[in-house]
């Protein structure tokens, strides 16, 4: 099945549920109370610490190299690798609940050379993980952020009519695979994971991260 397909059947299963609004006009803030820049480098860290796990990060699929694959650090102390959040339109400097973007990973890292900007990419019928090597200019790298109660979700949503899909836009959590790598994702049965948002310093606090791969 194509990508529009596949969503489509999955999206039927999840407009039984309810969602947090994705037209909200505020502006998305760190955990410092600071609203976020465009092009600034962020952790995604989880609101609840623990067996939860820790930061965002990037690892090979099933050992096959390239395209690396946004994983989850196991352990609540590791932060993961930082982001940077892109629009192509915004005249404004900070990053709202209201604005499509493009999402690229920013932490040093030795990998193969391809984009570390993320896109979805279909595993099976009900499932799709967020690798990298995608384009800004492409539906399959168009997320939201979406604002709820005191955290945040990230919303995988593709402009119409380029993956034609109903209102709602599916939210990203952890698929957990049998190997035991954490997965960012989303499909049936995966809960939202529940985010904020940490500036990064890059310059202090980040080491180079090697990444095994086979190119």
């Amino acid at each position: 099945l194509g990508l529009a397909a596949s969503l489509t059947t999955f999206l039927l299963f999840a407009l039984i549920t309810t969602k947090p609004s994705l037209g909200q006009s505020d502006h998305v803030f760190d955990t410092k109370g600071n609203p976020l820049r465009w092009g600034r480098n962020y952790y995604i860290l989880p609101i609840i610490r623990g067996s939860i796990g820790g930061g965002l990060t990037l690892g090979s699929h099933n050992k096959s190299g390239c395209p690396l694959y946004v994983t989850q650090e196991h352990s609540d102390l590791e932060k993961g690798l930082s982001v940077a959040f892109s629009h192509k339109t915004s005249k404004l400097p900070f990053v709202s609940t209201r604005d499509p973007l493009s999402i690229t990973t920013t932490g040093p890292v030795a990998t193969c050379k391809l984009s570390l900007t993320w896109k979805v990419i279909q595993e099976s019928t009900t499932l799709w993980l967020v690798s990298t090597n995608g384009r800004s200019d492409l539906p399959n790298s168009e997320f939201r952020i979406v604002f709820y109660q005191s955290y945040y979700l990230i919303a995988f949503c593709p402009p119409l009519p380029e993956v034609p899909m109903p209102v709602v836009c599916p939210e990203l959590g952890i698929y957990y695979a049998k190997d035991g790598t954490r997965y960012l994702a989303f499909g049936n049965g995966i809960e939202p994971l529940k985010f904020v948002f940490e500036k990064a310093d890059l310059t202090n606090s980040q080491n180079l991260h090697y990444i095994e791969t086979v190119v």
